[in-house]
């Protein structure tokens, strides 16, 4: 890899030591502990009447993602 950021390969190492490999994993499934929290802290918040789950935002084609 050609990069002029001193120490990229070192910062590389330990992101991934706290990200994974997947510093941005894609679908629900992938993301749905993040999601749910989120919907719980919104719902704390006062920001929603009711606790919302993720069947409640996304459309079922998305759930299986």
């Amino acid at each position: 890899m050609n990069s002029m950021i001193p120490w990229l390969t070192n910062l590389l190492t330990e992101d991934r030591a706290v990200l994974g490999n997947d510093w941005w994993p894609a679908g629900l499934a992938a993301n749905r502990k993040a999601v749910d929290a989120f919907l719980r802290y919104h719902y704390e918040q006062g920001l929603s009447k009711r606790q919302l789950t993720c069947e409640d935002i996304f459309v079922p084609y998305l759930l299986n993602t």
